[in-house]
């Protein structure tokens, strides 16, 4: 099918599913985040850095961001972090920063920038994913919301 055609073709439940992005640079961190989305019913793409996820996220506005803070040995979560949130178009995109920086001033520094959540690592993958179910409201499909 041609990429023209699909444009026309009609929602299904794959491409109504909320999409969520999941950004760090550890694969071992990301796999197990990305298959409990996906097992749950979530689209998920995988970023393993903050320019290309920014890209992403403006170009596929996903419903929820995992942000690792640290990558590449720099904290570029938290400015990943403020970037999606202080753009119009990006804003309410749900933000979950993942860390191993547990100090409560850097749980102040990621809300300064606009985490709605942070989470320190490890996260057991029973909890992330009560987390993500309370979201069901702010990650519905679309469709659901009425857009």
């Amino acid at each position: 099918m041609s990429p023209q055609n699909s444009a026309a073709l009609p929602a299904t439940a794959a491409t109504l599913a909320p999409l969520a992005l999941v950004v760090d640079d550890d694969v071992n961190v990301r796999r197990p985040i990305v298959e409990l989305l996906k097992l749950h019913g979530m689209r998920v793409i995988e970023s393993c850095n903050a320019d290309e996820a920014l890209g992403i996220v403006q170009a596929s506005l996903p419903n929820l961001v995992f942000v690792d803070i640290m990558m590449r040995g720099k904290p570029e979560g938290f400015d990943l972090c403020w970037k999606i949130k202080t753009n119009p178009a990006t804003s309410e995109c749900y933000v979950i920063m993942l860390t191993g920086l547990g100090d409560q001033g850097d749980v102040e520094i990621g809300r300064e920038h606009g985490a709605d959540q942070y989470l320190v690592k490890p996260v057991s993958m029973t909890l992330l994913w009560e987390i993500v179910a309370k979201l069901g409201v702010i990650i519905r499909p679309a469709d659901a919301a009425g857009h």
